[in-house]
């Protein structure tokens, strides 16, 4: 409680000082409009936060906090602007008391005024990212060379698929075009890492009669990520937590996917094998419950080894450096930070970056690879902006 009042403390401060640029330079029915808009903001976030259940479950708190995020990125690169000024200002302003001399305000309104230009750019570029951005699907392809892949295999495709979050779709159509796409690409496996929903398993049930269309020859294997626990959801009572949980993995399997939960399955072909393994989630910051040593028990060490990990810190802090060699790792949950810059070839940046060492894409360390999904869904804000959603193809190739 301490946190959201010193967090909602900064915000007010960020406003009175956003509030000083506007009134330089804007007539007093802007000004007002200015203070109506964000009072009505933050009332209602106030609202729920203290007054509504499961406030994780709200579509408005959602679009409220998305507004306020734009509007604080904004005020951020305005105070940017302003504040080398105002710096600069008050060292002319003690300079002018010693010389008695006047200040000229001039250069105050022209610094007002380019820096409200400025900082209203961010606006339509994450409106973009809303209505647009976070349907902006994408097919990633990598062929990845193994030279202890078995030769039944070479050619083997897998669509890799991350962090649907059920509870953040809201267009059908969207969809059922994401899931067309999944679709076309004809893959022999399809490998979902984790966070199938944001709470609960209510949130998959107006989306069955699509996921369930999801097909592929050889199955579909799924695992859970730290969304998926329902930790971050008031059940009411542990039982009901567990019964949720429970209906989770239910639902899952009655859309045909097969959950891996710290275990391993063989993927057969013409009396070869490779091991698909799946743990529980795992991730640096969060609780530990995978457990690698118990998902690959039975496995020979000669075994081709492809593990799904919701977390790709489970790949760098544990998996790499382990005494069995996994081939490939399939991870999702950075999203990208679903903001970002992404030109091939000249430049991958986004703020998770400082967060993740491996956030997107695909990624080689000591022979073993892991690709990092960013994922299919959006949480807390609710778009994308340069970091698309995702579709991942990879292509197993013996070389």
């Amino acid at each position: 409680m301490i946190r959201l009042f010193i967090f909602l403390a900064f915000l007010l401060i960020v406003d009175i000082y956003s509030f000083q640029a506007i009134k330089t330079v804007s007539k007093k029915k802007i000004r007002l409009t200015y203070i109506i808009v964000n009072g009505i903001l933050y009332f209602l976030l106030f609202f729920q936060i203290f007054f509504i259940d499961n406030v994780r479950e709200s579509a408005l708190l959602t679009y409220n906090f998305t507004l306020l995020f734009i509007l604080f990125v904004s005020k951020i690169i305005l105070i940017l602007f302003l504040f080398p000024e105002d710096i600069l200002r008050f060292i002319k302003f003690l300079f002018s008391k010693i010389q008695n001399k006047k200040i000229d305000n001039s250069r105050r309104k022209f610094i007002s005024n380019l820096s409200i230009a400025v900082a209203a750019i961010p606006i339509p570029i994450m409106i973009h990212g809303i209505t647009r951005g976070r349907y902006n699907f994408k097919v990633v392809n990598h062929e990845i060379g193994f030279k202890d892949l078995p030769e039944s295999f070479d050619g083997y495709t897998i669509t890799h698929l991350s962090d649907f979050h059920c509870g953040s779709f809201e267009s059908r159509s969207k969809l059922k075009y994401a899931i067309d796409l999944v679709n076309e690409q004809n893959s022999d496996l399809i490998a979902f890492t984790g966070d199938f929903v944001n709470n609960t398993y209510t949130e998959i049930l107006p989306w069955i009669d699509e996921f369930e269309k999801i097909n592929s020859k050889d199955g579909k294997f799924s695992i859970l990520g730290n969304h998926d626990y329902g930790d971050y959801y008031d059940w009411g009572t542990e039982e009901n937590k567990k019964l949720g949980f429970k209906k989770l993995i239910e639902i899952q399997n009655e859309l045909g996917f097969k959950v891996l939960r710290d275990e391993s399955v063989h993927i057969k072909k013409n009396n070869e094998k490779i091991s698909l393994v799946g743990v529980e989630n795992w991730g640096d910051g969060f609780k530990k419950k995978g457990d690698i040593d118990k998902a690959i028990n039975g496995l020979d060490e000669s075994d081709f080894k492809i593990v799904l990990s919701h977390d790709p810190s489970h790949w760098d802090k544990i998996l790499v450096d382990h005494k069995e060699k996994f081939n490939l790792t399939l991870s999702g949950h950075t999203h990208g930070m679903q903001f970002g810059i992404e030109i091939p070839g000249f430049i991958k940046w986004s703020p998770v970056k400082y967060r993740y060492k491996y956030w997107a894409g695909l990624y080689e360390r000591s022979n073993q690879f892991i690709n990092v999904n960013r994922g299919f869904g959006v949480l807390g804000f609710p778009g994308r902006v340069g970091i698309w959603p995702e579709i991942t193809v990879i292509k197993l190739k013996k070389v």
